[in-house]
């Protein structure tokens, strides 16, 4: 069932406790900020469990579904049958507010217990009810209720060529609705949407709504053109909240609309080290050469840099200097293709001293959030602290870990170059990571194994450009169950839409070949596997791209 008044999902959460059960992604995180303060301002009680895959999903849902009729799952369940999955109780409500695509249609035309929350003006492209389902008025047990086609009973003879063709039609338009998998709206911006029609917004919940909107794009979920239209409608509340607050006070909070460089954390580093491990930079510059390292250098010749003031942090750089490089950057880019090096983002100031950049707090709770060497709960709680502006000390830790994983990244597409262990089968191209490698553990967590995948597509594609149309796949020994690999895979580079169908080849892959395999994280394309079964499972994988 789609809920498209999210002040009319607010009413039914707001009537007795409630459970929440929020994926462990950024957007995710933020847009629990925003719903947790809203329930505080209306007394309402709630039991926070934060999730990592599917099966902890159900574990937990089926652990707390008993003691709670009202149910939110934030970022996640939008993919997966609630009611076959799940099991809810029959007179319970489970709210889904999920940005992952497609939706699975037994959650979309459920009849009363999952509700999917869907903006009103968003366009949901999903097939018609009776060309999906039909209704079967002969059940013994009472009044119509629907089901599969291709679970009923033959009827006679005489229908049996229309049920032929409707059965054919079905299996087309499920096959097309199912084959891309890709992003809907971010889910922090509809709970603060939630919070504007309630009349209780303000500049902190606007703030944490951006990060999970940059979130989605740096982590190429969603398209430029998307993004660009996203922060269209951000702006007008930036402006109004700004326009609303105390100009006079010392710390109240200002977010400002500006050009950001693609460059990590530049303003907590060195521009040489920004300029280094980015992997917008890294890869055009192809830096990991000695060729690339002398481009570099003629790039901030070009500019007028010295390099005592590159190799310096940002903060200590001349005040000139500080004040007109990014303008340098963004000319002279041009020259050297870098004709992406900006995009528009949003910076938050408060008080005379604490700046930040949407991108670089993004780092700092990615970093938190997918930390290998916590578990989920501890992982969320710190990154949910990390969020909070008044906590600097844990903002900073956070950047400095973000610093480390950056060099972390280079190192390992450097090493997958210079050994050559980057494989082109055809279809698409491959590489993995062997056990007892030093930065395995590093790559635990899949996030990180997708930022891998994508760093390793854009430096691979800058070397060799018949790439850019294939799409990208990483295997990675699990550090802590060597007898599992787990595989990821990015869309090609070329491709403009957003929308990946690795997801659904995977499942199909693993089921030619029998393999043992676990679809544990709620991304389509990140999967688990024996490692006896790696090279079926890319045969496999192989022989159906090419047909």
């Amino acid at each position: 069932m789609i809920v498209n008044d999210i002040l009319e999902f607010y009413r039914e959460i707001c009537v007795e406790r409630v459970l929440i059960l929020v994926s462990t992604t950024v957007d995710g995180l933020c847009a629990w900020k925003i719903l947790q303060s809203l329930l505080h301002i209306d007394n309402v009680q709630y039991t926070l469990i934060p999730v990592d895959g599917k099966s902890h999903l159900e574990n937990a849902f089926r652990t707390h579904s008993d003691q709670n009729t009202v149910i939110v799952l934030i970022d996640c369940g939008g993919n997966i049958n609630v009611s076959e999955e799940l099991e809810p109780l029959p007179d319970s409500q489970v709210f889904v507010i999920d940005s992952h695509a497609p939706y699975d249609l037994d959650n979309i035309y459920d009849g009363d217990v999952v509700k999917v929350v869907i903006p009103e003006n968003f366009d949901l492209e999903v097939p018609r009810y009776e060309d999906i389902y039909e209704e079967d008025s002969d059940d013994e047990d009472g009044p119509n209720r629907k089901r599969r086609r291709d679970e009923e009973d033959e009827e006679e003879n005489s229908l049996l060529p229309k049920k032929e063709r409707w059965k054919r039609k079905r299996e087309e338009l499920l096959f097309t609705y199912y084959e891309l998998s890709g992003y809907n709206l971010s889910v922090s911006l509809m709970i603060f949407e939630l919070a504007w029609k309630m009349s209780k917004d303000n500049s902190q919940y606007l703030w944490w709504a951006i990060i999970g909107v940059t979130d989605q794009y740096l982590n190429c979920k969603i398209s430029r053109d998307q993004y660009v239209t996203t922060c269209g409608s951000v702006q007008q509340h930036v402006q109004r909240l700004n326009n609303q607050s105390d100009s006079t006070s010392v710390n109240q909070m200002k977010i400002k609309y500006s050009n950001e460089l693609r460059l990590d954390l530049y303003r907590h580093w060195s521009l040489m080290e920004s300029l280094k491990h980015s992997s917008y930079t890294a890869s055009r510059f192809r830096i990991w050469t000695s060729k690339g390292k002398k481009k570099l250098n003629e790039f901030l010749a070009d500019m007028g840099l010295p390099l005592l003031q590159c190799n310096q942090t940002f903060q200590s750089m001349d005040m000139d200097i500080r004040r007109e490089v990014c303008g340098w950057i963004e000319v002279t880019a041009q020259k050297y293709g870098l004709d992406d090096i900006s995009y528009g983002s949003f910076e938050l100031q408060y008080g005379f001293k604490n700046k930040f950049c949407a991108a670089d707090v993004l780092q700092a709770v990615s970093t938190a959030l997918t930390c290998p060497t916590l578990d989920t709960e501890a992982a969320f709680l710190r990154a949910q602290d990390t969020l909070n502006r008044s906590n600097e000390k844990l903002i900073h830790t956070g950047i400095e870990q973000s610093k480390a994983l950056c060099c972390s990244l280079l190192n390992q597409v450097q090493a997958f170059i210079d050994m050559k262990q980057v494989v082109c089968t055809g279809p698409f191209v491959y590489a993995v990571i062997q056990e007892g490698v030093a930065e395995l553990e590093v790559f635990a967590h899949p996030a990180r194994l997708l930022r891998l995948c994508r760093y390793l597509s854009e430096a691979y594609c800058a070397t060799t450009r018949k790439a850019a149309v294939l799409p990208f796949i990483i295997a990675s020994a699990l550090p802590l169950d060597p007898d599992y690999t787990c595989i990821v895979g990015v869309p090609p580079l070329a491709v403009d839409s957003n929308k990946s169908y690795l997801g659904r080849a995977f499942h199909q892959a693993s089921e030619k070949v029998n393999a043992a395999v676990e679809f544990e994280d709620f991304e389509p394309a990140v999967m688990q596997i024996k490692s006896e079964d790696k090279a079926k499972f890319f045969d496999a994988l192989t022989a159906l791209l090419i047909t």
